[in-house]
């Protein structure tokens, strides 16, 4: 995660027409955007695997916390 603190879009410092500012900003979107689909894929088999070797009781609050603190640190 520590890979998503760069920003999505990065303004340069010069005046761009709105035509190429769209068309740099398209350019740089779609593959930040599969590398944080991704990783959240990593995330997801993680904590399933968690949940394989600890066998928590799914129901109880506890869990929920847990998944709780997981989700507070993604966003």
């Amino acid at each position: 995660m520590l890979q998503w603190k760069k920003p999505l879009f990065e303004r340069k410092m010069k005046p761009q027409p709105p035509d190429e500012l769209i068309q740099f900003h398209e350019s740089l979107k779609m593959p930040r955007l599969e590398d944080i689909k991704n990783h959240g894929k990593e995330i997801q088999k993680l904590m399933k695997d968690t949940a394989e070797n600890i066998k928590p009781d799914k129901k109880k609050r506890t869990w929920h916390d847990y998944l709780d603190y997981v989700n507070g640190l993604v966003i």
